[in-house]
């Protein structure tokens, strides 16, 4: 069915004309028809013969291989689906060797490592488990795939697609974005994944309605339907008329007989499915053009199941539930897990208020443009006669180290690969023309600067080569001199390229000539392009939106072999903006676990979304006419201060508070020390039952800053009211290794060994400009409590025998570094207490390793003190105001872990000395 090549000119060994892309498809076709065949033998044999049309092919075809074992997606979703758990699965997995599926696996044997294809397997089959079963006339299901951004969905709804056309289904519709570029490049990757082009001798054959060049017209033929053996497949743009095609089709299957739908079940994959497809005029009572086309699409199917995918869920979950015939995904979710390497919101933006652990710097992968220098790249209002782009501090840096990283990452791989930098700080095309004329022009003058230009760069190599060495591994590292000569060749060779609506040489990236390319645009950039090799995006357009946003992040997503070469400059806010998202998409996930282990669907309990405090919106208000706030609170959750006052009066205040509050303890409350005694040395202590009073005093003098808004007193002294009935508190004084070789004594008899936290040398102040004017000296340490720190009471309980069996066996085979895992055991089996801990901060605290590039020593008068708090269990409560979809009711109205033994109890600091020791 597919168009025949023309012949090919031979010249020497190679034929000409054959570009890798083409080739790759011959040979993974010769692949699949040689599926039963030794892969090893096969695919040698295979590439010896390729080898004689294009003596670098193989070389070529390995390195593919090795880049997609690095993109893949691990997709064992285990407990990752919600489905209907009192509906009896249909679907176990395949039963023969025969058909799409065995045909894509082997595909995929001959690309990827058997975990990962174990991975696609399971998820495929878990999802199918849970649509409707072909064979079941009238059976519908509508259900989520969520993954993450930039991370490769296809082969995910490939391997279903294949699945359930053996199990069954008949008709297969492929929603594949707003755009032909996007649709066309779904349908080449369909059609080379699932051989949608080639003639079967038997079983079931494809009989595709589109193709690379052509989407669904307006005239289909029906009859095929009418063959059992046939599977109608169509990849179709989310377009008024285009849909308007698919829905003939389905009615005129109909017309030609009236039941035959009922027995030719249809799957609609819906590829970003949060984009179009959503109702945006629900509040008017009314319904947006798009959606009403994919509804009435779905009111013809008889018998089949609605598959939306997406990154960015929020409108989706959105959906008015109520309305029976819109596209609520009422009966299962699913969330992919975070692929192996995938670089996420959480990797380049700062989460600490997020995390116990510490993980990479704050300024490792991302740092703000300062908004002096945003107002010379960024043009305001709707005149441009004024505008004049200047290179400033920040981009010329930002393309320093382009040019750095892209000679690095060359040097690892021993290759030239695609690199690219992103250049996008507003969407009007003639500021990108502009824009690119002030570039080219800063790196003519670099070529032309000679020995001039060496210290400059050499000065950004040291400032930025060490910064994200945690995410190095076990990759290289040249030095200065041994990388030079391959930077000075590149910044004769990097091209800058406009790539807008109206651009005539816009951004390409062929196979056989290796671009190094700045590129700058707008709409193009942020959404849909694929910028190969992307080292380097200096972003200054932002959005108020949450999807928006991370659909713009085209810097998510896989950098194998230069994950610690990745840099991220962007706006002012942009970085709290996404460390907020990350934030978003870890509540949700953890929610759908919730839901995993109830065994509720989607129809049962709506899935809440978090609210930004200041601009962001969640979606398109348009897409938020069916939401409403929902419960807020602390239940469960933890909250520490990262932010300290380490001058004199403060150091004075805040140890006063903690004194003040041990005394009360010491005089009134049980106390259990880790070394089981109490003889004075220094140990991590356990008061009981301190009172909601005692806690709101302790904070009232102990003065934290205003952004730690849970920890204000008022806001205790509320949520105390509303959900502290027969709750107390637990002390908890941390002890660190008596290798910091200081103690700090809160109370005569109870003395700790000071931790180390060393703070930040760089990070935005400009919340603290009025706590600096009152004399605070503000520190950020960035991350106060170690993994272990929310169960160290329950350690103590344990060491000192006073726990029941149940708990200590829970406790026993608790993963303490998993903060849901924590969040359940203490809601199980510490329900009314919460839980104070004090650590004692080291004056003379110290960076170590690699972080004495973003710390410094806190050279402080006196030990400081940081304060966490776990709060106990609240029914139907979380911080924060979030948003949920309210769904018809049923009812009448009305890490390291602590080690067992003679170890002592305190905190090792192994969080911290594993950053620090990391290469």
């Amino acid at each position: 069915m597919g168009a025949r090549s023309e012949p090919r000119e031979r010249q020497g060994d190679v034929v000409v004309g054959f570009g890798f892309a083409e080739l790759k498809t011959m040979f993974e076709a010769l692949q699949a028809d040689q599926a039963g065949r030794d892969p090893e033998a096969r695919d040698a044999e295979l590439l010896a013969s390729f080898a004689t049309m294009n003596p670098g092919f193989p070389d070529e075809y390995r390195a593919y291989l090795a880049t997609e074992r690095e993109r893949i997606e691990e997709l064992a979703v285990s407990n990752n689906l919600i489905g209907d758990s009192s509906r009896a699965p249909w679907y176990s997995g395949p039963k023969t060797s025969k058909g799409i599926w065995p045909t894509y696996r082997a595909k995929l044997e001959s690309r990827l490592p058997s975990v990962a294809i174990a991975g696609v397997d399971d998820s495929t089959s878990q999802i199918l488990s849970q649509c409707a079963n072909p064979l079941k006339r009238g059976d519908k299901r509508k259900g989520l795939v969520v993954g993450y951004v930039q991370s490769g969905k296809t082969a995910n709804y490939a391997g279903l697609v294949a699945k359930a056309v053996d199990a069954g289904y008949r008709i297969v519709i492929v929603l594949a974005g707003m755009h032909s570029n996007l649709r066309a490049q779904t349908q080449a990757r369909l059609d080379g994944d699932l051989s949608l082009r080639e003639l079967k001798d038997g079983g079931v054959a494809w009989y595709p309605l589109t193709d690379a060049n052509s989407d669904i017209g307006p005239i289909n033929p029906v009859s095929p339907v009418g063959n059992q053996a046939n599977a109608i497949v169509m990849v179709v743009k989310k377009n008024e008329k285009r849909l308007a095609n698919v829905l003939d089709y389905l009615q005129s299957i109909s017309k030609s007989d009236p039941q035959i739908l009922l027995s030719r079940a249809v799957i609609v994959i819906d590829d970003e499915s949060d984009q179009a497809t959503p109702n945006t005029k629900g509040a008017k009572n009314l319904v947006s053009t798009i959606n009403q086309r994919i509804r009435d699409i779905w009111a013809e199917v008889k018998t089949g199941t609605y598959v939306a995918y997406t990154a960015t869920p929020f409108a989706n979950i959105f959906t008015d539930p109520n309305d029976e015939n819109d596209l609520y995904p009422d009966d299962f979710a699913v969330v992919l897990p975070r692929p192996v390497g995938y670089m996420g919101a959480d990797t380049y933006f700062d989460t600490s208020s997020l995390d116990d652990e510490e993980g990479i710097a704050s300024d490792a992968l991302a740092r703000t443009v300062s908004d002096e220098e945003a107002a010379v790249l960024a043009p305001s209002g709707r005149d441009l006669s004024d505008y004049d782009p200047q290179i400033t501090s920040a981009l010329a840096e930002a393309i320093r180290w382009f040019l750095i990283a892209t000679a690095i990452r060359r040097s690892r791989t021993g290759k030239d690969e695609h690199s690219s930098m992103l250049l996008h700080t507003s969407h009007r095309v003639e500021a990108h023309a502009r824009l690119r004329d002030t570039v080219v022009d800063f790196l003519k003058d670099v070529a032309l600067e000679g020995d001039r230009r060496h210290d400059s760069f050499e000065s950004t190599f040291h400032a930025e080569i060490d910064r994200a060495a945690e995410l190095r591994g076990e990759e290289s590292v040249p030095t200065w001199s041994e990388i030079w000569p391959a930077i000075e060749d590149l910044i004769s060779n990097v091209q800058v390229r406009v790539d807008n609506g109206t651009s005539d040489n816009r951004v390409s990236y062929p196979d056989d000539e290796p671009q190094t390319v700045i590129a700058i645009g707008g709409g193009t950039l942020s959404r849909g392009l694929t910028l190969e090799g992307l080292v380097v995006s200096f972003f200054l357009r932002t959005s108020n939106a949450y999807d928006t946003l991370l659909q713009m992040g085209r810097w998510f997503g896989f950098r194998p072999r230069y994950r610690d070469l990745a840099r991220v400059w962007a706006a002012s806010g942009m970085l709290d903006d996404y460390a907020h998202l990350a934030l978003v998409e870890r509540e949700l996930r953890e929610d759908i676990a919730v839901m995993i282990s109830e065994g509720m669907t989607p129809g049962d309990i709506a899935v809440p979304v978090r609210a930004h405090k200041g601009r962001l919106q969640i979606t398109g208000a348009g897409k938020m006419d069916f939401v409403d706030l929902v419960h807020t609170g602390l239940g469960g959750n933890r909250r520490q201060t990262i932010y300290l006052d380490s001058s004199a009066e403060g150091i004075e205040r805040t140890q006063d508070a903690a004194r003040r509050i041990v005394g009360n303890a010491i005089g009134t409350r049980h106390r259990i020390d880790s070394l089981g005694g109490g003889a004075g040395e220094p140990a991590t202590h356990l008061f009981g039952e301190l009172s909601h009073t005692d806690l709101i005093d302790f904070l009232e003098h102990y003065g934290v800053f205003p952004v730690d808004v849970a920890l204000q007193p008022a806001a205790i002294r509320k949520w105390t009211g509303d959900h502290g009935d027969g709750k107390t508190w637990d002390l908890l004084l941390i002890s660190g290794p008596s290798s910091n070789n200081a103690t700090f004594e809160y109370a005569e008899g109870v003395r700790v060994n000071v931790v180390s936290r060393a703070p930040l040398k760089e990070w935005d102040q400009s919340r603290f400009e009025d706590a600096a004017k009152a004399g605070a000296n503000v520190v950020n340490i960035r991350a106060l409590m170690s993994s272990a720190d929310s169960t160290a009471d329950v350690a103590i309980l344990e060491r000192n025998g006073l726990l029941d069996d149940a708990t200590r066996s829970a406790y026993k085979e608790l993963k303490k570094s998993d903060v849901q895992a924590v969040k359940s055991f203490r809601r199980g089996y510490r329900p009314d207490n919460g839980l104070v801990i004090l650590y004692a901060i080291g004056k003379d605290s110290k960076p170590a390793g690699v972080s004495t590039a973003t710390r410094r020593s806190m050279g402080a008068a006196d030990h400081l003190i940081g304060i966490a708090v776990v709060f106990p269990p609240a029914e139907f409560e979380r911080d924060g105001d979030h948003y949920a979809v309210t769904l018809k009711s049923i009812f009448d109205p009305g890490d390291d872990e602590i080690e067992d033994g003679e170890t002592e109890i305190v905190d090792d600091e192994a969080d911290y000395a594993a950053q620090e020791a990391a290469p």
